[in-house]
């Protein structure tokens, strides 16, 4: 398939040296956001063909960043690197068994530690049930309750269905932003780049 990755003139620089590019460490990530990114790998272990050695992190691509009609990212818009730095938009061919495709906008569930409901009923009954027990996912990150932690998580795998569409919950497929994450990337596996300062 045909993805797009946004990095980091030093990374682009590290692909043209070695040839490769892997995230053996979670420099790219924020803290608060690390549990999230590791639930992601995990996922990708247990979902795709290849599972690497030893300890590795994600990298990330567009499948489909703004719908089936814009899928190449605009370099035009803001919030791919932080204002003001340089980088590159790459293209790439990857093979299909070899990416998790993902519901970007859904994916921030995971990212916030929210429960991703299958339904607004769903999603306003879970949030009564741990009411009752003093619990809200909202004021505590991971819960202690593992039964609870465990749902949260196992919710979450709502984020892989790109067919799924709940009307106030969950975009159409055509409108939906997809993300790809996968273990690395080959410098022969690139088609094209393009050099930005992000805005």
């Amino acid at each position: 398939m045909i993805l797009w990755t946004i990095q980091a003139i030093p990374d682009w620089e590290k692909l043209q040296k070695c040839g490769v590019l892997r995230l053996t460490n979670p420099d790219y990530s924020e803290e608060t956001f690390l549990s999230a990114y590791r639930w992601m790998a995990d996922q990708m272990k247990i979902r795709l063909r290849f599972k690497p050695s030893r300890e590795m992190f994600p990298l990330w691509a567009w499948s489909q960043w703004e719908g089936e009609a814009r899928r190449k990212p605009d370099l035009r818009s803001t919030g791919h690197l932080p204002k003001g730095n340089q980088g590159v938009r790459i293209e790439f061919e990857h093979p299909d068994d070899a990416v998790l495709l993902s519901d970007f906008e859904l994916w921030h569930y995971a990212l916030n530690y929210w429960y991703l409901p299958s339904s607004v009923a769903d999603g306003e009954a879970f949030e009564a049930e741990l009411a009752e027990q003093g619990l809200s996912f909202y004021e505590s990150k991971p819960l202690p309750a593992c039964a609870y932690h465990r749902r949260i998580q196992k919710s979450w795998e709502r984020i892989f269905d790109l067919n799924w569409w709940e009307e106030d919950l969950v975009s159409p497929p055509a409108e939906k932003s997809i993300q790809g994450t996968f273990w690395g990337l080959r410098l022969n596996q690139v088609k094209d780049a393009k050099f930005f300062t992000a805005r």
